[in-house]
């Protein structure tokens, strides 16, 4: 006859196995990437200042090198800023030619679109004639502006998807982020709000 514990070692075997299985696959499953931290600048704060580059079109054809200042749009109209993760990217392609098709609603809200991206001028003046974008693309090559309003991934250098409206007195009115960002609508109803005040 075997003793009680020799035959209630396998069992016990197989008890710490299935105790044991599912705490190393968890342990060997890869990290989920915590959530990203939102934006500093909120609604009701002061938009911050930048000054960024861009190929301005010239009348009779060509470019020349110029800048871009939030100061220069201060009691004149509302600006859409929409900071992007790379030229010529899918999601951003598909997100500035929705700022473009709905040109109408932003000059009738007396609303600027201006596009930011931590890409180059030259990429960015690439990617605005590739999607007829007729709205400043500008460079945050210093990534100053993006690590301003609190969106730069500081992991990979590029801007976080984000859109802030913001109105005449330099006050931002909306914010729009991550997936939310890719549909320009909301942010347009914000300034078709702001226009009406």
């Amino acid at each position: 006859m075997m003793h009680p514990s020799v035959t209630s070692f396998p069992s016990k075997l197989s008890l710490l196995a299935f105790l044991l299985v599912p705490a190393l696959a968890a342990a060997q499953a890869p990290a989920q990437a915590p959530a990203a931290p939102p934006p500093s600048v909120k609604v009701g704060d002061k938009a911050p200042g930048f000054s960024l580059a861009w190929f301005a079109p010239k009348a009779g054809g060509g470019y020349d090198q110029a800048t871009i200042s939030l100061d220069q749009y201060r009691g004149k109209q509302t600006v859409v800023l929409a900071f992007f993760p790379a030229a010529f990217s899918p999601g951003c392609t598909n997100e500035l030619k929705q700022y473009q098709a709905s040109a109408g609603r932003t000059s009738a809200a007396n609303t600027v679109v201006l596009g930011v991206s931590v890409d180059s001028t030259w990429a960015n003046r690439a990617f605005r004639e590739q999607i007829g974008a007729e709205f400043p693309i500008l460079s945050d090559f210093k990534h100053e502006a993006a690590r301003a309003y609190g969106v730069l991934n500081e992991a990979n250098g590029v801007a976080r998807r984000s859109t802030f409206v913001i109105d005449k007195d330099g006050i931002v009115q909306h914010v729009d982020v991550d997936r939310a960002a890719l549909d320009p609508n909301a942010a347009i109803g914000a300034c078709e709000r702001v226009s009406k005040h």
